[in-house]
């Protein structure tokens, strides 16, 4: 594995084309939630996804992240993080725990590195692969709050394919504006709460540990 010192990530990389991904915008709501809402090319109401993100302030009997389907904590529950161990490894469940067998997975920080976490997954119908969570940028110093999620594959020669973007100051302006997701049309659902689940484990450790 790579060593932090080492430059892998590069800030010149391909840029995004934008047609292949769903734009995510995120937005503050109330104390401490957020709103998760698709900007969508498509005018049919189908496609657009919405979310609520319910952020505990440090509640014992709540999950520190619950994120729900639609525009507020009514809505039904898709599935929470655990974020209480501060370790860098993260307890994740697919579900509604109050209704059904959740399905449990986990998110880690990769060993020997504090800026890279990764979790296992399928997406798109492939076996379980990993997936990397990472800076954007050719150093820790650039970029620190933007994040990218690709296929872990030491036997790829070509570049690391980028299946998502998180820029914390991208999307809609004001303040209310709390960044953006680019996530790449094609993972499936699942996969897709998964993406959300990750990014909000390390959006709020961050904001936490400021």
């Amino acid at each position: 594995m790579s060593s932090e010192s080492e430059t892998t990530i590069t800030s010149d990389a391909p840029p995004i084309d934008t047609h292949k991904f769903k734009d995510l915008q995120i937005t503050k709501s109330g104390l401490s939630s957020l709103h998760i809402s698709s900007k969508e090319k498509d005018p049919d109401p189908q496609s657009h996804s919405e979310f609520y993100i319910d952020v505990s302030l440090y509640s014992p009997s709540k999950k520190d992240i619950t994120i729900h389907a639609g525009s507020s904590s009514k809505g039904p529950i898709l599935g929470d993080v655990d974020l209480k161990t501060f370790s860098g490894h993260y307890t994740i469940e697919l579900g509604d725990p109050n209704v059904e067998p959740v399905r449990l997975e986990e998110l880690d920080r990769v060993k020997g590195w504090s800026s890279r976490h990764q979790f296992e997954f399928e997406r798109g119908g492939r076996k379980r692969d990993v997936f990397l969570w990472r800076h954007r940028g050719r150093d820790l110093s650039e970029n620190r709050d933007d994040l990218e999620l690709v296929l872990e594959d030491e036997e790829r020669e070509e570049e690391d394919e980028v299946l998502v973007v998180y820029e914390a100051k991208g999307g809609d302006r004001g303040w209310k504006g709390k960044g953006r997701l680019l996530v790449k049309e094609g993972g499936g659902e699942k996969w897709e709460l998964m993406v959300l689940l990750t990014v909000m484990a390390l959006i709020v450790s961050k904001r936490r540990e400021q």
